[in-house]
């Protein structure tokens, strides 16, 4: 008998009546996610410290209204994610204008991505299921899609695994991920994420233009703040630009995986030596985003200020713009295929 319990509530209604429901999955061990339909959002993690407390890592709101004035905190982000320069693109011929919500560009799926959406839900066996229909030309995307975001924790380890798939009945660009926002000292605390390790086992990085799409060039992380292939303390590297308006990290990193199935390999390790906090993430896709939270300014209504660097992301997706960079591995969704994205999270104490 699987010994994860899987509790559903009411987290609140939406402007147009919607129910917006929350779950929350509880292991042997105490380790708890909770979850809301809108967005298929991580809205809590808690997990112990090395003092045995409980500690909620996850970056959340505990109202409705807050989510929907910040639709990207622990949010499932597509139909694509990151930025799409120009808001366009070609395929099979045919150019494709899509809504603008980041000055010419198009940030994480337009102002009608997944992140908007408050999707049908339900407790599938030992999963909670988040499924969204999006309609053929929603956003400028061609066809018709079908999303399914699973999310599972297992039995005895604090392993949060998080699947998502999509069919479609036109090719079309998919590439989804996750906007958790973790601070491993804890959401409410006054500490940034300056005290935090990290390790992201990658050789190269994409290089940006001014407006943070992204040029086409790879380059080596080799004697760069950019080199993060073994444990760097987040201050450091963070202090090298402190002088540019957005110090920090929004960068791209290239895994090593050179795999062409892309089986699911350890992208990052980010721990907490302050409380013994750490986790793993695994994904099968072929890199991920990490972002330090530079732009962060948001004062919450349970009393806690998210300011700059308080939160930062680990978003494991496709390259970004891979639409406009043909030599990038394609995004692409045919009718004939299913699209499937696995990223794994698991907790530990050291």
């Amino acid at each position: 008998m699987n010994q994860v319990k899987i509790e559903e509530s009411l987290f609140g209604k939406l402007p147009d009546k919607q129910i917006v429901k929350k779950y929350t999955m509880t292991n042997k061990n105490g380790f708890s996610v909770s979850l809301i339909s809108y967005g298929a959002s991580i809205q809590s993690v808690l997990t112990k410290d090395k003092a045995g407390k409980m500690v909620n890592i996850a970056l959340g709101f505990e109202t409705i209204e807050e989510y929907l004035s910040n639709p990207y905190i622990g949010s499932t982000i597509g139909r694509v994610s990151n930025r799409i320069a120009r808001s366009r693109f070609e395929l099979n011929g045919n150019v494709y204008h899509l809504e603008k919500n980041e000055g010419g560009n198009t940030l994480h799926g337009g102002p009608k991505g997944l992140a908007m959406k408050n999707w049908a839900s339900a407790i599938v066996d030992n999963h909670v299921k988040f499924s969204y229909v999006s309609a053929d030309g929603e956003g400028g995307f061609p066809g018709e899609v079908w999303f399914d975001a699973w999310f599972k924790l297992e039995e005895n380890e604090n392993t949060l695994s998080i699947e998502y798939k999509a069919i479609t009945d036109k090719p079309t660009p998919v590439n989804m991920t996750n906007h958790f926002y973790f601070n491993l000292n804890g959401r409410d605390s006054t500490d940034r994420i300056y005290n935090h390790l990290i390790k992201i086992n990658s050789d190269k990085y994409l290089e940006l233009n001014t407006d943070n799409t992204v040029s086409g060039n790879c380059k080596q992380v080799d004697q760069s703040k950019y080199d993060l292939r073994d444990f760097t303390l987040l201050a450091e590297r963070i202090s090298i630009d402190a002088d540019w308006p957005e110090n920090g990290f929004d960068n791209y990193f290239l895994g090593n995986n050179n795999s062409s199935d892309l089986a699911l390999s350890v992208l990052a390790s980010v721990k907490n030596p302050s409380n013994g906090i750490m986790f793993e993430l695994k994904s099968n896709q072929p890199g991920l985003y990490f972002y330090t939270g530079n732009f962060l300014d948001i004062s919450t209504s349970h009393g806690s200020h998210f300011k700059k660097h308080h939160g930062f992301c680990l978003e494991a997706h496709n390259y970004p713009d891979s639409l406009n960079h043909k030599q990038f591995p394609n995004c692409i969704l045919n009718p004939e295929k299913e699209y499937y994205h696995l990223t794994t999270l698991t907790f530990s104490i050291e």
